[in-house]
């Protein structure tokens, strides 16, 4: 083989694995974006099944205004975190990839920190922290409400009075047959 020859081979080999690289790189990216419009998708058609409640960001540490609320719907049992294996992602530089483990139990959420993770919220006083409806959370410098979605049957099983107005309900003699013009 000529060193003409070689020279060639090796230029076009040099572009070729550059070529490869690239493409791997790009097909990494489309895939991750797929995924994560996928799981977006899905939990929009979960819209809440088998969620006690969720959070909703009232302040993110920034001075930025928000034209949409973010919520986060948060199930009976739930990891809050910035990796990929939490329930419920935040972004931020100071909160973990697993910060909280939260359990439901009777109209409040029971926070255990996870390793040395900070955040700050309502002290029992044995000294168990919880997330009451309307109570705040604040976690690095994000602060989130906690909205429960059956705080008013809650509240009357304590034997307190509910923080926000209950959802209105039908009263119990209307009939489908009132609504059939609307679902056609």
């Amino acid at each position: 083989m000529s060193g003409e020859t070689y020279e060639l081979l090796a230029l076009i080999g040099r572009y070729w694995f550059a070529l490869l690289a690239l493409i791997v790189v790009l097909r990494g990216w489309q895939a991750c974006v797929q995924d994560n419009r996928k799981a977006r998708l899905l939990r929009d058609w979960e819209g809440g099944a088998g969620c006690v409640g969720e959070l909703v960001l009232i302040d993110d540490g920034t001075k930025r205004r928000r034209k949409k609320q973010v919520t986060w719907q948060v199930p009976t049992e739930a990891l809050l975190g910035s990796g990929g294996a939490a329930d419920i992602r935040l972004r931020g530089a100071d909160i973990q990839k697993k910060h909280i483990f939260m359990t439901y139990r009777s109209g409040e959420m029971v926070l255990h920190p996870v390793k040395n993770a900070v955040f700050k919220a309502r002290t029992l006083k044995d000294g168990t922290q919880v997330l009451r409806d309307g109570d705040t959370l604040r976690v690095g410098k994000m602060e989130l409400m906690m909205v429960f979605f059956d705080a008013a049957d809650a509240a009357r099983e304590a034997g307190g009075k509910p923080r926000r107005k209950p959802a209105q309900i039908l009263p119990e003699d209307a009939s489908d047959d009132e609504f059939e013009d609307v679902w056609e």
